[in-house]
């Protein structure tokens, strides 16, 4: 609440007008000084939010997804972070190519479906079609990986 009320306070603020001109460049000037401090805010808060729901999906999966065929290690601790799963689609894809990239995008999309859902409503009927598209995935992409024919 604080920090909301002082970025409104400096946004609303008359102090800085008179220090910068009345044409565009003037103007697009204080609006970058005005910005500068809500966008810093804005990625501190979306940091935090990621690292809470981070941690949260972790343990969500630590508790519900504890077989390794369905989310492995090294899955599990790029679960919470978008980033970190971003890279590893990069990764796949310039390694393998565009069908592995998007497999990759499947199976994380039915890892955190899977996930999401066991911490809702436990592991049982409404998890099951995501256990499976978690093995098709699997499948097709390990096969894309060692050049074998998928099945």
């Amino acid at each position: 609440f604080a920090v909301a009320w002082a970025l409104h306070f400096v946004w609303n603020s008359p102090w800085l007008e008179d220090r910068f001109g009345n044409g565009p460049v003037g103007l697009a000037l204080l609006l970058i000084t005005k910005g500068l401090p809500v966008a810093a805010a804005a990625v501190l808060v979306w940091r935090s939010a990621m690292r809470e729901e981070g941690a949260w999906l972790h343990a969500l999966a630590a508790w519900h997804v504890p077989e390794r065929e369905l989310l492995r290690d090294d899955e599990w601790q790029r679960l919470g972070s978008p980033l970190e799963r971003l890279r590893a689609r990069r990764e796949i894809g310039r390694r393998y190519g565009c069908r592995a990239r998007r497999l990759k995008a499947m199976l994380q999309r039915e890892q955190l479906r899977l996930v999401i859902k066991a911490g809702a409503y436990g592991r049982g009927p409404r998890t099951l079609r995501h256990e499976a598209a978690i093995r098709k995935v699997r499948a097709r992409l390990d096969a894309l990986e060692t050049g074998a024919a998928p099945p």
